[in-house]
């Protein structure tokens, strides 16, 4: 069981029935707002310390001692949303893809098109639909803005890398190797792929407003090494 779907399996234990697959939108938002309000908590819709103590007591025993307990949360939501659809390819699997990409605002045609910010936007308006977003999310180094600095290539946090004064790249930081930065994104060799780029190329490490930051481990799998334009094209 994964963190998602233990939040999805206490909440219809709560009282707040929703599907438990894993896919955390607006159904789950709200259930957990509702949760949240019928609690005295924070209504924001964030599985924040105080809701997920909250959501650990057995409703059938509150004064119990006895606490169904979390697995550990391995990466935020924004970034699970991408991971759900890894390996989707522009051309391989361009309906899935652009079914996702449409969650939020569309460029067009990603086969044509450069999508790794759409991919990004697509992520967080999905599952923080609070959270301010760019004017223009389709412009990558225009993420070099979003929300909160967090100065250092945290796992969860939004990686900005600038190529020219025109070009770059944004995708979700999995990992440093090194002098390396990975990143879970798309228009990474035409997919949603794990790659890893020069650290030197990053401009800004950003973090959503909405969520608190957190500690998560280093995302496992094989990262193709990108250092080029061209291979974010």
């Amino acid at each position: 069981m994964d963190f998602t779907i233990w939040l999805q399996s206490r909440l219809t234990a709560h009282g707040h029935p929703v599907g438990v697959n894993g896919d955390w939108g607006r159904i789950s938002i709200e259930a957990l707002k509702a949760f949240q309000k019928r609690m005295g908590l924070p209504v924001s819709g964030v599985a924040d310390r105080a809701s997920v103590e909250a959501l650990k007591v057995d409703p059938d025993a509150p004064e119990a001692s006895q606490a169904v307990h979390p697995p550990a949360e391995t990466m935020p939501p924004w970034m699970a949303e991408m991971h759900r659809r890894m390996g989707l390819h522009e051309v391989q699997h361009k309906a899935k893809l652009i079914d996702f990409l449409k969650i939020g605002k569309f460029l067009g045609d990603p086969a044509s098109l450069p999508w790794c910010g759409d991919a990004v936007e697509s992520c967080i308006a999905k599952v923080l639909p609070s959270e301010p977003l760019p004017a223009n999310p389709f412009w990558a180094q225009g993420w070099a803005s979003f929300g909160i600095d967090v100065k250092a290539p945290l796992v969860g946090s939004i990686g900005v890398i600038r190529w020219s004064a025109k070009a770059g790249h944004v995708g979700f930081v999995a990992g440093v190797e090194g002098g390396k930065v990975v990143l879970l994104g798309g228009n990474q060799a035409n997919a949603i792929t794990l790659a890893s780029f020069p650290r030197d190329k990053f401009i800004a490490f950003r973090h959503p407003k909405t969520y608190p930051v957190k500690s998560y481990p280093a995302l496992r799998g094989r990262a193709t090494a990108v250092s080029t334009e061209e291979a974010t094209r």
